[in-house]
């Protein structure tokens, strides 16, 4: 494997690397999004019961309605922010994960690096030795 190879998989993997982190954004966002919704549907919840002490049938009917409805939105929003936190988690394992292919191709670069220094210090001592060595012969 030469250098300009190994390159290109670490350009690959940092490009991978930054679409992760925009999708890791996107999920953050979504969430927040959904955290607000759930306060919002709290907010909604505890503002409907501190306006008066005695209700009419009509108006603990309407209560009721509204706590089912409230009940039933903040059960979705759960379900959404549980599937959210799943797919953060799935994202930091991608994230780790590719970090550790990262470091993997570096260090195969710094391999590739040390042994084409150690042929090149090898080459130019040879040739050292043959210049020395015709110019013995030749004098």
């Amino acid at each position: 494997m030469n250098t300009r190879t190994l390159n290109m998989i670490f350009k690959l993997k940092e490009w991978e690397e930054e679409l992760e982190k925009q999708k890791f954004a996107k999920i953050m966002s979504d969430r927040r999004k959904i955290e607000m919704y759930m306060r919002e549907l709290e907010e909604r919840f505890s503002s409907g019961f501190s306006s008066c002490s005695f209700f009419t049938s009509e108006e603990l009917t309407s209560i009721y309605n509204e706590i089912q409805y409230l009940i039933a939105q903040l059960m979705e929003t759960e379900k959404i922010l549980q599937k959210i936190d799943e797919e953060l988690e799935k994202q930091r394992q991608a994230y780790e994960e590719a970090f550790k292919e990262k470091k993997k191709i570096e260090q195969l670069n710094d391999k590739l690096i040390g042994k084409i220094k150690n042929e090149r210090e090898k080459l130019e001592e040879k040739i050292a030795a043959d210049i020395f060595t015709s110019r013995i012969r030749s004098g």
